[in-house]
């Protein structure tokens, strides 16, 4: 471990905090990792980890020992991450995280998504294909419970629109608990791009409604996106005629519509078994 210790004007802190931004995500094309169940995550998919900060051990404190002693660990673990460690303060390690208990590391991480022609790669040829479209969900949490639904599901991709929340935003990332680095993620920036992929790859729409079907009914296609829109604004941009299905979940009468991350893992749960998964498994 190097002597010195970085404090909040170090430059390579300053350039990571900058990070906490979408725009500086952007021009960067690489986000912040925090925690080690989540850099793990990043280790296990093979992602390309450029920086890791990791709490000097010498700055923990009684309330943290196990909390920085893990992050120490998991930075020492890995021999490449070794030379790309800098070893931070306290104060320094605050600055970096999104969370009220920083847990002893934070990571500078590229980019992992492909945009829609990279379908053809991800998805099978043939057989059953499962994805996950967000075209303008908003929502941080709701998008990372999505997203561990669809690894929990098995579904092959999640395509987020350009108008959805940024798949990269400290709160998606945390949400998703390492879903985000297991689950083969699409970004487009035209629907129509994405349609056409899609049928492409013969892959039949649906769209999550309140008053579709009911998903119980309706006989499940063996290659099938779901689309989960906003919660207020529905299906705001697509037309009726560029869907091969609308499916809802049936409740009793008098509640509003379901949260979107609930609606939208119920369905992905229901075309999952419908397709035969669990019986595969």
């Amino acid at each position: 471990m190097a002597e010195d210790v970085a404090g909040r004007h170090n430059a390579a802190v300053k350039a990571a905090r900058l990070l906490q931004q979408k725009k500086h995500r952007l021009a960067e094309r690489c986000f912040l990792v925090e925690g080690p169940t989540l850099v793990e995550a990043a280790l296990e998919r093979g992602a390309d980890i450029m920086r890791v900060f990791a709490l000097d051990p010498r700055s923990r404190s009684e309330d943290q020992p196990l909390r920085s002693a893990a992050a120490v660990e998991l930075s020492a673990a890995f021999g490449p991450l070794r030379e790309r460690t800098t070893y931070v303060d306290r104060q320094t390690l605050d600055s970096l995280s999104s969370t009220k208990t920083p847990q002893g590391i934070v990571a500078v991480v590229g980019f992992i998504d492909r945009d829609q022609n990279a379908l053809g790669q991800i998805v099978p040829a043939a057989g059953r294909t499962l994805v996950l479209v967000l075209p303008d969900l908003s929502d941080p949490g709701n998008a990372g419970t999505l997203l561990r639904s669809a690894e929990a599901f098995g579904a092959n991709a999640v395509c987020f629109g350009p108008t959805a929340v940024d798949p990269y935003n400290d709160k998606v990332v945390r949400a998703s608990m390492g879903s985000l680095f297991r689950v083969p993620l699409v970004r487009y920036e035209r629907w129509d791009d994405l349609v056409a992929a899609l049928r492409g790859l013969q892959i039949q729409i649906i769209a999550a409604d309140q008053g579709g079907d009911d998903v119980r009914s309706v006989t499940t296609p063996q290659r099938a996106a779901l689309v989960v829109g906003q919660e207020r604004h529905g299906l705001a941009g697509i037309a009726v005629g560029e869907l091969d299905a609308m499916v809802g979940v049936p409740q009793h009468p008098g509640p509003e519509s379901l949260n979107a991350a609930v609606a939208g893992s119920l369905l992905l749960y229901e075309l999952a078994r419908a397709q035969g998964l669990f019986e595969q498994t």
